[in-house]
């Protein structure tokens, strides 16, 4: 589009979308929260395997990890789908009412939730896997405690003097009936929790699916947007090396002219000296 042949030039046009913006601000702190978790959630799962590598299966500790990891999987979880009405509120804005910048950063957004998702999911897997295997092992050591009690019962029912002894070998173990079925409503509790982080997960994915899709979609565009950046700055330095080229052939050519002219003017000189 030349200056000369009386064409209007569009100016560029600034996209101003407030809405946009906030949502964009509200999006980016939701994923720095749920990185924070997420690296938190990973400590966790990193914890559980220690304690179970050392047969620690009916611990305080164990019990705490797995609450808290609970607290952090459902807070994540509606993080997470906060997040995602946020995306919808945002991809459903028409790409032409958003500047190349504003483009590139909601697909930017979509590809780091989409992977914080991936992530998140990875990690429910493990905590799922490593809880089921500590639950395994509770129940076997439960199971051997309500067999080693059965038996004591029968033998205090025999003897007056070996139900003193009994009675005193009783004391001193570690866990008594009440424990006993305390722990056994913490391995149902666990068990139903798995159960539901599974079907999280599966909610999750359908999610998952949507970010990709509209990723992909976005992708292609801001290829395109990245692709015009980068014909734009080739064109750039294009036009500065040949305006470099002129440059120096006008320097090369106005050199010349001053020779020629040097020349000229020794000639004439001479020529007034000889005449």
């Amino acid at each position: 589009m030349s200056l000369f042949d009386g064409t209007k030039i569009e100016p560029a046009r600034y996209s101003d979308n407030p809405e946009f913006e906030e949502w964009h601000s509200a999006l980016k702190t939701n994923l720095f929260e749920i990185n924070g978790h997420l690296g938190t959630f990973q400590q966790f799962i990193k914890g559980l395997e220690t304690n179970y590598r050392n047969g620690k299966y009916t611990t305080k500790v164990v019990e705490n990890i797995n609450y808290r990891s609970i607290e952090i999987i459902n807070v994540v979880s509606q993080l997470f789908k906060a997040s995602n009405a946020l995306v919808q509120k945002a991809n459903a804005i028409h790409d032409s009412d958003l500047d190349k910048a504003q483009l590139i950063s909601r697909d930017k957004l979509n590809r780091d939730l989409r992977f914080s998702i991936q992530e998140f999911q990875k990690y429910q897997i493990q905590f799922a896997n490593v809880t089921k295997k500590i639950n395994e092992r509770a129940k076997v050591v439960l199971d051997e405690q309500q067999v080693q009690n059965e038996g004591k019962n029968d033998l205090l029912e025999t003897d007056h003097e070996q139900q003193e002894q009994q009675t005193i070998i009783i004391e001193r173990e570690p866990i008594n009936n009440e424990e006993f079925a305390y722990q056994q409503n913490l391995i149902r509790e666990r068990d139903e929790e798995i159960s539901n982080i599974e079907r999280g997960i599966i909610e999750l994915n359908d999610v998952f699916q949507d970010l990709g899709s509209v990723v992909q979609q976005q992708g292609q565009l801001v290829d395109n947007i990245e692709n015009n950046i980068y014909t734009v700055v080739t064109n750039t330095q294009q036009a500065s090396n040949e305006l470099l080229r002129a440059r120096r052939h006008q320097k090369n050519t106005n050199k010349w002219c001053l020779y020629i002219l040097v020349a000229l003017i020794g000639f004439a000189i001479i020529l007034l000296m000889v005449s």
